[in-house]
């Protein structure tokens, strides 16, 4: 029995560096767009009580190099309490454009696809391009993107890192937003992508509508971005692709509030991302899954400590070894001084907030 389940961890171990190595490879296969095309563009601007942030966001998009007369900006104001909406109309006379719509009724049980739904159907531009009031596109956001779609590409991930203003939360969680971008980057790399980052994504109208919008997916609280990602590569011929122009990211700062939920939203959403990613997903919840019965149980049997090292061990070297390429790629390699603390809750992390996940998730604000 012992040695069957040493055997099982060590194939899932396998699996594991096998998989990792792709994603390793997907990084390594990046380009960055050459499309000379020049479409409409809708860019949608999420704001949830963001008095605070807006005029930081608006002041960017103002500054785009993309033409501005194919440019429209919407500002979706959802439900604020604050200011938010009188703030971002003042910004009028500065973004040719610009119009600033208020969510008044809930179509879907989301509330982002909700609001993200009135934005695009406000929108005519062939391209839209989603963000948060709470991030800074760089000046060639806009034009960066537009360029990586060829004809085929459907949909475009990008770079959306997560500023860390100091400590070990906020260390962290930066360190989780280069994880994402970094998942968004290998798997578009290798052509089978799993996730990214609704705070720089960009997608065609057509593709969107292709898939029925947010029809299918409204009832589900989160996946606003990857499950309308999976749905798009899963169920038309669009590509996926990332933009591999780092300094065209979106920066934004980590959230520590509500971090409990946020966490369990996030990972509440593998269950609906189709079989194929499920399956993936399953097998390496198993592995973590698995590292974790191990550990507990090498106290009783001294004798599995070695496997049980050797496992950690490779699955440490893989980490960060992908993990520091992404670094090196997206020019960031402060965050990974907080890698030996992710590994250290990795394990823990995916057993406990995955489970979690796996039901209901707790309401969205």
């Amino acid at each position: 029995m012992a040695d069957a389940l040493v055997y099982v961890a060590g194939t899932l171990g396998a699996f594991y560096l096998l998989l990792v190595l792709a994603f390793w490879i997907g990084l390594h296969r990046l380009q960055p767009g050459n499309s000379d095309d020049c479409p409409t563009v809708t860019v949608v601007v999420l704001a949830h009580n963001e008095s605070r942030n807006i005029d930081a966001c608006l002041l960017a998009l103002s500054v785009q190099d993309y033409p501005s007369d194919l440019t429209e900006v919407i500002v979706v104001d959802d439900r604020s309490t604050d200011d938010t909406a009188c703030r971002a109309r003042q910004w009028a006379g500065r973004i040719p454009g610009l119009r600033v719509i208020c969510v008044e009724h809930q179509r879907y049980l989301c509330p982002k696809k909700n609001a993200l739904d009135l934005g695009i159907r406000t929108g005519k531009g062939e391209l839209i391009l989603t963000t948060d009031a709470d991030c800074r596109p760089s000046p060639g956001w806009v034009a960066s993107t537009v360029r990586c779609f060829a004809p085929d590409v459907g949909i475009v991930t990008g770079y959306a890192p997560l500023i860390s203003a100091g400590g070990v939360l906020q260390g962290l969680l930066a360190l989780q937003g280069l994880v994402v971008s970094a998942l968004a980057a290998g798997s578009a790399g290798v052509g089978f992508p799993l996730t990214c980052s609704g705070r720089n994504l960009a997608y065609r109208r057509s593709a969107f509508n292709g898939v029925g919008g947010f029809e299918a997916i409204g009832h589900i609280l989160g996946g606003d971005d990857v499950l309308l990602m999976r749905r798009i590569a899963s169920r038309t011929d669009w590509k996926v692709r990332f933009n591999p122009e780092i300094r065209q990211g979106v920066p934004s700062i980590p959230h520590p509030d509500n971090l409990f939920r946020r966490q369990v939203r996030y990972q509440s959403k593998a269950i609906h991302t189709g079989i194929p990613v499920l399956l993936l997903a399953l097998l390496v919840y198993i592995f973590y899954l698995m590292l974790a019965a191990g550990a507990i149980f090498s106290w009783r049997h001294p004798a599995f400590w070695p496997p049980l090292g050797a496992l950690l061990t490779v699955k440490t070297l893989a980490d960060g070894l992908f993990l520091w390429t992404a670094a090196s790629r997206f020019n960031n390699r402060r965050t990974m001084g907080w890698f030996p603390v992710l590994e250290l809750v990795a394990v823990p992390y995916v057993v406990l907030f995955c489970a979690l996940g796996a039901f209901k998730p707790l309401r969205w604000k």
